[in-house]
């Protein structure tokens, strides 16, 4: 570990021009993708930015991540609780696992959930994943052309619902959806802006993300009371929290701790493997020779047939195809922590209290590891390339303890899916111009993704 305190002999961090006493800030908010990528190509792996008197470091480069997240994450914690008051994903998620910043408290919140995670629990699941995916199919029949990102985030919320709640999603997917949806473009704005004002006050903004988390909490809390008189009947996610004991005090999760928890899976849990799909028909849809390869692989592997778990193993190229878009339009595109002392990263002098955010879309397109890093290249990941790159060149699901839980359920879902919908369609992209990539926590397409479905002869 080298962070230590700063010394005369670091390097001085590179600055972005910004404006007078804002900063980075307008940039920042209008354009916050876009402002990082810039940031990286013209000063390199570190640079600091200003969101008003807020200093901000971006870290593009795979030694400073494991710095940041796998051995500095004692100076480097997580940014969403200030004293008592919560930042950023915690102003949805609360004290949930994604946002607990608390370390003994996140410690034991993932021992009690990380059993539902297991392999032989998410094999059972595997049959839900189909059939959601089925329900999906059904409804294109009849269908010329789709927004797939939208229709992403339904399946998606669909094997949630099923998955982790036992419960049908149609009557309340869409609330859910847009009620994430809201709230997470909230936050995003509000990380970006110099002043924080108060969500207390009666703001046309604050006004609609409370009806946002107003909505989830109602959401939640309907399920947790329906549940009641059936606890252990299901064995899922929902049951496992009411069950659940701590080990070492063997006391049960309080109903806000159930809560956060709940609104974690539900924002958390449906976005970014939906994001990720859709970005992945997107590519194909502009890349007709990967298409065909991964086309050929799915009739070889499954012969007309449904695709079942035992397939995933076989279906390597169709891996390939989405780690490959994964790379390149990573769900969770950066990862935002905050220091309070002056430290050292890599040989650069870091003054505190700041922030600094790991950008995983900067690192995902890093020349010194990904050769000609803008192309679309499945054979990236094939075992000869792959072979000796740098253990977080490629982290789409975050690095060291704090990486996502879901990641497996995450594969399984996105491999099945794409098998499911790649034996019948080809899709043609649509009003391609308009396909826009943005922040709002997670990284999505501003106008959607508009497809025509061409049914394969």
């Amino acid at each position: 570990m080298t962070i230590a305190a700063t010394a005369p002999q670091h390097r001085p961090v590179p600055r972005a021009a910004g404006m007078p006493v804002l900063g980075n800030a307008p940039a920042l908010s209008r354009d916050l993708l876009g402002t990082l990528t810039r940031a990286f190509e013209q000063h390199g792996d570190l640079v600091r930015l200003q969101i008003g008197p807020i200093a901000v470091y971006l870290a593009s480069h795979p030694d400073m991540a494991q710095k940041i997240l796998l051995e500095g994450q004692k100076d480097f914690v997580k940014l969403e609780r200030l004293g008592k008051q919560p930042q950023g994903l915690g102003l949805i998620g609360g004290t949930g696992l994604l946002t607990n910043p608390d370390f003994e408290l996140w410690r034991s919140q993932r021992r009690m959930i990380q059993p539902i995670f297991h392999r032989q629990r998410l094999a059972k699941m595997g049959d839900k994943m189909v059939q959601a995916g089925q329900k999906m199919l059904e409804r294109w029949e009849s269908l010329e052309r789709i927004d797939v990102d939208a229709e992403m985030l339904n399946v998606t919320m669909d094997i949630i619902c099923q998955t982790m709640f036992s419960m049908d999603a149609s009557s309340v997917a869409g609330q859910a959806a847009q009620a994430s949806e809201v709230a997470l473009h909230f936050v995003t704005k509000r990380i970006t802006s110099p002043i924080k004002i108060p969500i207390r006050f009666p703001l046309p903004g604050n006004r609609k993300f409370v009806r946002a988390m107003s909505t989830l909490h109602q959401i939640v809390s309907d399920l947790i009371q329906n549940r009641k008189d059936q606890v252990g009947e299901y064995g899922d996610l929902l049951d496992m929290l009411l069950e659940a004991r701590d080990a070492d005090t063997g006391e049960a999760m309080n109903a806000a701790q159930i809560r956060d928890e709940l609104v974690t899976v539900f924002v958390a849990g449906h976005e970014t493997t939906a994001h990720s799909l859709a970005w992945t028909w997107m590519l194909l849809a502009q890349h007709p020779t990967v298409l065909m390869k991964m086309q050929l692989e799915l009739d070889a592997v499954l012969q007309g047939r449904i695709p079942s778990l035992e397939d995933i193993a076989k279906l390597k190229y169709t891996t390939q195809v989405f780690n490959e878009s994964m790379r390149l339009y990573p769900a969770a595109p950066i990862i935002p922590r905050r220091f309070e002392g002056n430290l050292e990263l890599c040989g650069y002098a870091l003054d505190g209290p700041a922030r600094v955010i790991t950008s995983v879309y900067n690192i995902h397109r890093h020349p010194d590891f990904w050769p000609d890093p803008h192309r679309f290249d499945p054979d990236r990941f094939g075992p000869t390339q792959s072979a000796g790159r740098h253990r977080l060149a490629f982290m789409p699901f975050g690095a060291g303890s704090r990486m996502c839980i879901g990641n497996n359920l995450a594969m399984m879902e996105a491999v099945l899916l794409l098998a499911m919908v790649g034996q019948k369609y080809r899709m043609e992209l649509l009003e391609p111009e308009k396909i826009v990539p943005h922040i709002a926590i997670t990284l999505q397409p501003t106008h959607g993704i508009a497809m025509k479905l061409i049914p394969r002869a």
